[in-house]
């Protein structure tokens, strides 16, 4: 390697001035992410206890976005994909009117409008025609990517001298938890049972998926065992739940696409006694929130994205020689990888969490 390529790989990682009394913190779209992110956000807001942090994010993620530590509101934003939406944005950043960006994103487009509003320090990942976006521009960043999601936000974070904090369980408001809880009775919940949550979807694709009839089975042995079943997610996971709900044979307390909002959602996962779940945003939300949670891995990596939260946390992962892919879609027939994970190894560690 020359001296010229090592000096390129270096991580670089520019220095903020302090004095900044608003920071916008563009916030990943994804919700996995967004939790991941979190510890940097808490992070800067302790860095920089004089400013007012304004997180900035995807509508469907704006209840969350509000809850995280240190950040005094949250606002929208679009995809930017059109003029107008773009003008848009601009004029939403006007409005706020910070002094500091840090955009977690490494799209362009998430890139470009920090720097179209004039905001004076502007702090993202450098590359890929971004660099000029940023007045202080992480480089060298890729070998991090390697590693937790968190760290490599982190990244960002020490740009303000700081490290990621640790991971904080995000309080939910009683008045969320009541909001669950009701939709739980109204589909027969026993508020005397136990609750276990699972996630049998995922939005990335069905390579992160364990079989849904497993996830049924699953259910079956737990309901027997006194516990009351939810399955989560969105109104594209009702067809897995479908299925689900055959393999356990009643009694399931189905919500995908039923919870209002993300809200909602958070105070159902933070009223569970366990979350069994793929890799996915609610397996991340309910580590967030401090329920014990059950990962299921296979063609993602528990090294890069592994829940994060103070509750108690299992890993399941017998990887394959091509493990983990990361693809959208299993390339081999049966998809190996989550097969290999039987459902008496999932009900042992469900009972052990229990």
């Amino acid at each position: 390697m020359t001296k010229k390529s090592a000096r390129k790989k270096a991580l670089h990682i520019p220095d903020v001035p302090a004095g900044q009394k608003r920071i916008l913190v563009r916030l990943p779209n994804w919700l996995g992410d967004v939790v991941m992110a979190a510890p940097s956000v808490a992070a800067i807001a302790a860095a920089r206890p004089d400013a007012e942090i304004v997180a900035q994010v995807i509508a469907p993620f704006l209840p969350l976005a509000g809850m995280l530590p240190g950040v005094s509101r949250a606002i929208p934003t679009s995809r930017d994909k059109s003029a107008a939406q773009r003008r848009a944005s601009v004029a939403a950043l006007h409005a706020v009117a910070p002094d500091a960006a840090v955009v977690f994103p490494r799209s362009l487009r998430a890139s470009l409008a920090p720097k179209r509003a004039g905001i004076a320090v502007r702090v993202g990942y450098g590359g890929a025609g971004r660099k000029r976006a940023f007045t202080h521009a992480v480089t060298g960043w890729k070998p991090y990517r390697r590693g937790h999601r968190s760290a490599w936000f982190g990244l960002l974070a020490r740009a303000f001298g700081t490290q990621p904090a640790a991971p904080q369980t995000i309080d939910v408001a009683p008045a969320l938890r009541e909001a669950a809880a009701e939709l739980l009775a109204g589909l027969g919940r026993a508020a005397e049972r136990p609750l276990v949550v699972l996630e049998p979807g995922a939005s990335y694709g069905p390579a992160k998926c364990w079989p849904a009839e497993r996830f049924g089975e699953l259910a079956k042995r737990l309901m027997a065992a006194g516990c009351d079943v939810a399955t989560v997610g969105t109104d594209a996971t009702r067809p897995v739940e479908q299925v689900v709900a055959r393999a356990a044979g009643g009694g399931l307390l189905r919500t995908a696409g039923r919870t209002p909002d993300l809200g909602v959602l958070m105070g159902l996962l933070a009223g569970a006694r366990l979350v069994i779940s793929n890799d996915t945003g609610p397996m991340h939300l309910a580590a967030a929130v401090g329920a014990p949670v059950l990962a299921l891995f296979g063609a993602t990596d528990p090294v890069v994205s592994s829940p994060i939260g103070a509750g108690p946390r299992t890993l399941l992962y017998d990887p394959e020689p091509c493990s983990p892919c990361f693809l959208r879609e299993c390339a081999l027939p049966g998809h190996p990888c989550l097969q290999k994970i039987g459902v008496a190894w999932v009900e042992r560690s469900a009972r052990g969490l229990l």
